[in-house]
């Protein structure tokens, strides 16, 4: 078998023979009920075309020998429960709820039939197509059952009743665990209730994180005379009911809590209950660093590759090869005639994912020419060119004299305390970064880059009350009346306890109400000013403005972003975006810009599942008649005000139980504010709209949308519009339209599979990034610079305008990185047993080349257990390879190399080893010790193996840093 191809999951198998069966099975049912040849036409077009398995579960039976009583051969469709042998397991997670979803569906059909038959449409009797709930619950008590629930309230009176595993935490468990947390000496608690436990017949387990620990722990409890025994096979081996054999048992594996099956009387203890949870401080990575490893993410064969030193090759994938008799995994890099590079995995810091302006194909360069390095100091004198026009920028901002803001005071921390969320990681860092922001002595210009939900408002008010707190005025501008409206809300709500007046100026104001606004702002009576480009007009005068806040700063217009230029080297600047537009993450790549980001999604936040699909009028109602059916919300976009209101009506003809409201720009604010709030107190459930809605709205019930012509939307707006829904625990859904049989554009095409493979929470600075590459990187910089990230790449260019850009700040310039080759016989790889995904392989080879402290090493090894379990040899010595590599750069070492007899260490003439500790080696009568003139250390240790090899490297290299 050469390939395997596994799709996702489906109640019809849509061979084309079953599309033939279904046409013929349903023009021989149309001829039965004289349909008009119209309708009969239409309905055979959707079995040719699949969709009528998607529209409609009733119409699953036409797609099987099962479609009408008139035919001989009709066997009727099957269920699971045909398939099942005699003596099946079943095993139900939550009961309850799988009796629920089955009602539901239940019902969900009844309604489906119901509206066919009242509008005398095609349909079939719903016994045909499925089992009924109680036949359903017929089938399965023939079943033996295991039920997993959180909740047991008693077996009923089936006396045939399932094994019910209670997996709620267990109180005593806890306790035992608490009580015993601490040193040697508190084990005492832990060791008397494991044996109150086994006098009750019961087994134990503590699971172990790995051999060490075991080993810790065997240690520790000895001294208790516990009967200690080591476990094997899964938790379960041997347990059958009431005769678990007791015990108390040490197991490696990894578990984040413990638990007690009363049932099987099974208690689980963790490590990490015990000990408490090892907390890992990540180094926060570099912008650019981050967003690079993303685009690695995306490397596919055959794509362009940009090796530093070598040049522009293509990748021809990961290749297994034996060197000396050791298996590793190498890169492989294909250059001018064919010429094949194949570059170990430890070293793929050296190798780039080739980005440059779009639809360009690089000249592959030849290996071992000299062409590369010339190309390379040509572009690096263009780079400083343009990296002296950038800092230019970054100075006259430098240069900028301001107060510092006064340190946050106890309003300014009750503030923050009262917020009713718990703050992310992620948003808790962009915080720090305003407050070391507003404390220096030149203005703030920081860009916050979050999706919708993310909490990007609350960090904007924040800010904003320490401003207000210090007498200075805050303007906060937003692209839309409407998101205008919500933030003073928001803010008004958060601020109503404190002495700050907040106002919104926007066209929903009467013109009596804007003048006295303006009033306030000139005398500083109002603090908090919310508003659209109306704050941006000549008639609007501040007292003190101290900060301004610009939320999707991308929405307004040039004029517009000149006005904010000139303010940003007058006062703070703080903007708030979901997709930074490319330029904004182009200067913040190179640290012209700086750019907070809040990844971090709400707790429980689904991805929004997105169709890409052709306009058709039966997914159309079939899709908002599902949303209603839940009780939801659905968001209609229609960007063309001319046509918007005849759209409303063919919604309304296609769910006549729709309630619709329409909404666009060109109403009267009065109006606006009318559907909107309609649609807010669920008055309506389907609102037509255009892009009014597109920013900020959070309407949680709204787990629809619907946007029509997306192939006319930009990337960045598509990701905007589609946060509207996925606001709550709700899953959601997109549905991007396109028209029927319309030629798209190549970019609309890329467009539009970007914004279906990013479906996630968080992916916004993805989405920004791939946005940035199709419209080709050069293109932000000029013609005169096309050519030179054409040349390179867009990251290495970027690595050098950074370079130059440090130089021109008058920042020391890092010195040139040594890329230490390591040799030391042992298999380092991650193997496909493992880790079967290539792809995910290659990232991580990446991310683990890229790690150059042990805490980075920590974490990825921390990260590999939590998504893949316990790490294999193979991994560690990758990791340890990394480590020692990291150690080499520190003492300047070019090579390190183990032959069997010993360990060299190849050392460049400007190493900071002290030459005292190759004195101490020779003091210590290492026999063999030897250092040659051309700095080549060589220390005898014959015999090493495996793990030994790596422990006695590391050792050589922390002795000769130290």
């Amino acid at each position: 078998l050469a390939e395997f191809m596994l799709f996702p999951a489906r109640e019809v198998i849509l061979a084309p023979e079953r599309r033939e069966r279904a046409v013929r099975n349903i023009r021989r049912r149309s001829n039965h009920l004289e349909l008009p040849r119209g309708t009969k036409e239409k309905l055979a077009e959707m079995m040719a075309t699949g969709l009528g398995a998607a529209v409609n579960p009733l119409f699953h039976p036409l797609f099987y020998d099962a479609a009408g009583d008139d035919d001989p051969e009709a066997k009727g469709m099957g269920s699971l429960f045909d398939y099942l042998p005699r003596g099946a397991l079943l095993v139900m997670d939550d009961p309850l709820a799988v009796r629920q979803a089955l009602e539901k569906i239940e019902n969900d059909l009844d309604r489906f039939l119901l509206k066919a038959r009242d509008g005398e449409r095609f349909h079939l009797e719903k016994e045909s197509s499925c089992l009924t709930a109680t036949e359903v619950l017929e089938r399965w008590r023939e079943l033996k059952q295991i039920h997993l629930e959180g909740l047991v309230l008693g077996a009923g009176e089936d006396t045939r009743s399932p094994v019910r595993f209670r997996l709620e935490r267990d109180i005593a468990v806890d306790e035992a665990a608490r009580a015993a947390a601490g040193d040697d000496g508190l084990l005492r608690p832990l060791a008397e209730k494991i044996r109150e436990w086994l006098r009750e017949g019961k087994r134990v387990e503590f699971v172990c994180g790995g051999q060490e620990c075991m080993q810790r722990m065997g240690h520790l409890l000895a001294r208790y005379d516990l009967p200690i025994r080591k476990a094997a096979g899964a938790f379960l081996d041997g347990i059958d009911g009431e005769d678990a054999p007791a015990g108390f048992f040490l197991r490696e594996g990894r578990i984040s809590g413990g638990f007690h099956l009363p049932v099987l009387k099974l208690v689980v203890l963790s490590e990490e209950e015990l000990f408490g949870r090892k907390v890992l401080r990540q180094r926060v990575k570099p912008v650019r660093e981050g967003y690079f490893l993303r685009s690695f993410g995306e490397l596919k064969e055959r794509d362009f590759v940009v090796h530093t030193e070598h040049g522009i090759g293509r990748y021809r994938g990961l290749q297994k090869l034996s060197v000396g008799g050791i298996e590793n995994d190498f890169l492989l890099i294909e250059y001018q005639d064919q010429d094949r590079l194949y570059l170990p995995v430890d070293r793929l810091d050296q190798i780039q994912r080739y980005i440059g302006p779009d639809g360009f194909v690089p000249k592959v360069d030849r290996l071992g020419g000299t062409s590369w390095e010339t190309l390379k100091e040509r572009v690096k004198k263009s780079v400083r060119e343009v990296a002296e026009e950038l800092v230019a920028i970054y100075a006259a901002r430098e240069v900028m004299d301001r107060e510092a803001f006064s340190a946050p005071d106890r309003i300014y921390e009750e503030f923050c305390a009262s917020f009713e969320y718990e703050e992310t990681p992620d948003q808790a860092r962009a915080i720090e970064d305003i407050h070391l922001d507003m404390s220096g002595g030149r203005p703030m210009d920081r860009l916050i880059c979050g999706d919708a939900g993310f909490g990007k408002t609350e960090v904007a008010m924040r800010a904003s009350l320490r401003a207000a707190l210090d007498g200075k005025q805050v303007g906060v501008l937003v692209p839309t009346t409407i998101l205008a409206e919500q933030h003073s809300r928001t803010f008004s709500r958060r601020l109503k306890p404190y002495p700050i007046r907040v106002e919104v100026l926007n066209r929903f104001r009467t013109k009596a109400e804007q003048k006295e606004i303006l009033d306030g702002l000139r005398r500083g009576t109002v603090d908090i000013v919310i508003g659209t480009h109306r704050l941006l007009q000549n008639d609007v005068n501040f007292k003190d403005l101290g900060l301004v806040i610009i939320d999707e700063e991308q929405r307004f217009g040039v004029a517009h972003k000149e006005k904010l230029k000139k303010l940003r080297t007058l006062v703070d600047v703080l903007t708030l975006t979901a997709t930074p537009i490319p330029r904004t993450l182009h200067l913040s790549l190179v640290g012209i810009r700086d750019l907070s980001i809040i990844n971090t999604p709400p707790e429980d936040r689904l991805p929004v599942k997105t169709h890409v699909l052709e306009f058709n009028e039966e997914v159309i109602a079939a899709a908002i008649r599902q949303e209603l059916a839940r009780d939801g919300q659905v968001f209609f976009l229609h960007d063309r005000v001319r046509s918007i209101f005849t759209m409303a009506r063919l919604v309304q003809k296609l769910v006549p139980e729709a309630r619709v409201g329409v909404v666009h720009g060109q109403l009267t604010p009065k109006e606006i504010e009318g559907a909107m709030a309609r649609f807010v107190r669920r008055e309506d459930n389907v609102l037509v709209c255009t892009t009014i809605v597109g920013s900020g709205l959070d309407i949680p019930t709204a787990n629809m949308i619907i946007i029509n012509r997306a192939d006319r939307f930009g990337l960045a707006q598509l990701y905007q519009i589609r946060g509207r829904v996925g606001r709550s625990k709700e899953e959601a859904s997109a549905y991007l339209l396109v028209p029927k049989g319309a030629m798209l554009s190549r970019d609309a095409q890329k467009r539009l599979q970007v914004i279906m493979d990013f479906s996630e929470p968080g992916a916004g600075f993805r989405i920004a990034s791939n946005d940035l590459e199709i419209r080709g990187a050069g293109n932000l910089l000029g013609i005169s610079q096309s050519g030179h990230v054409s040349a390179v790449g867009y990251e290495l260019y970027t690595e050098l305008m950074e370079k130059a850009i440090r130089e021109l700040k008058g920042e020391p310039a890092p010195e040139e990185e040594i890329k230490p080759e390591i040799h030391l016989g042992i298999p380092a790889f991650i193997p496909e047993v493992y880790m079967a995904d290539e792809h995910r392989r290659l990232v991580t080879y990446k991310k683990v080349s890229l790690a150059s402290t042990d805490e980075d090493l920590a974490g990825i090894r921390a990260e590999l257990m939590d998504c893949y379990g316990l790490v294999p040899p193979e991994v560690e010595n990758l990791l340890a390879v990394i480590g020692i590599r990291n150690l080499l750069k520190d003492i300047k070492g070019k090579r390190m190399g183990y032959d069997g007899k010993g360990m060299s260490v190849f050392l460049q003439e400007k190493s900071p080893i002290d030459p005292a500790r190759i004195i101490e080696l020779y003091r210590r009568k290492v026999r063999g010790v030897q250092l040659t003139p051309d700095l080549k250390l060589t220390i005898p240790m014959p015999g090493l193996k495996g793990a030994e090899i790596l422990s006695r490297a590391r050792e050589l290299l922390q002795s000769l840093r130290s």
